[in-house]
């Protein structure tokens, strides 16, 4: 979803587990906000061809709901969170917060492929399972094929300063992020908010309130981790924690 405040020119992007809730909250009580687009998607079997909630600025292109020269006009921004703490935040919301969704036929969780046989692999697996079943393969084929190349084009020392970081770029933010003229942090959300409203011209203040915690989860993320289950989140999204300066 989108969230576009026009009186003050701003346009917020709902990154998954980054406070969202409370962002958008905050924008449509305080600053006049509007969700685009206020309803899902959903195609001829009702699953999800556009979430209301979690899109990218590209997939508002493609749907004709902002042009690029409207989206010149505002400020924009979106917000990301450490690679490690988002996904233990994910797996406990399969494993156990979103279980009872299951058993409303009109919850969101019917409507994205391979949602509910994903909720149900975390309630009987540890997050470890979980790692491994999403990315082990990413880490295990990644590291072959880097071998395979630079055993062929490269020397030793080569090989040594290559080895564990991924052919290709996977990152959980960088759809929300691509475009934005301003990306928050989930860990100094409030800061970095009021930076964006200085930024913005906003003449007043918002607090954002707490909503939508997980309470569920155990407070340091790095208690779900095993050494395996770090390693893969480490080559996986190697170029996000780089990028924004994330480590375990």
């Amino acid at each position: 979803m989108a969230m576009i405040c026009r009186k003050y020119g701003l346009l917020y992007l709902m990154a998954p587990r980054t406070g969202c809730t409370a962002v958008e909250d905050v924008l449509e009580k305080k600053l006049e906000g509007e969700l685009v687009p206020p309803q899902d998607i959903l195609d001829a079997n009702g699953k999800f061809l556009m979430h209301r909630r979690h899109h990218s600025l590209r997939e508002m292109f493609r749907r004709n709901l902002l042009t690029e020269k409207e989206a010149a006009s505002y400020l924009k921004f979106s917000c990301i969170r450490n690679p490690f703490d988002s996904l233990a935040s994910d797996y406990v919301k399969r494993a156990s917060k979103y279980q009872h969704f299951i058993a409303d036929s009109t919850s969101w969780v019917h409507r994205l492929p391979g949602y509910i046989e994903d909720m149900e692999f975390c309630k009987t697996h540890s997050f470890n399972d979980w790692i491994e079943k999403h990315y082990g393969s990413i880490y295990g084929n990644g590291l072959k094929r880097t071998v395979q190349s630079l055993v062929r084009n490269t020397n030793r020392n080569r090989l040594k300063q290559f080895v564990g970081l991924p052919a290709e770029p996977y990152t959980l933010y960088g759809s929300y992020t691509k475009g934005m003229d301003s990306v928050m942090r989930f860990e100094t959300l409030q800061d970095d908010f009021d930076r964006v409203l200085d930024k913005a011209g906003v003449p007043f203040k918002v607090q954002i309130p707490v909503i939508n915690k997980t309470e569920e989860r155990k407070k340091n993320y790095r208690e779900y981790y095993n050494e395996r289950s770090r390693k893969i989140v480490q080559y996986v999204f190697h170029e996000e924690l780089k990028r924004y300066g994330y480590e375990f």
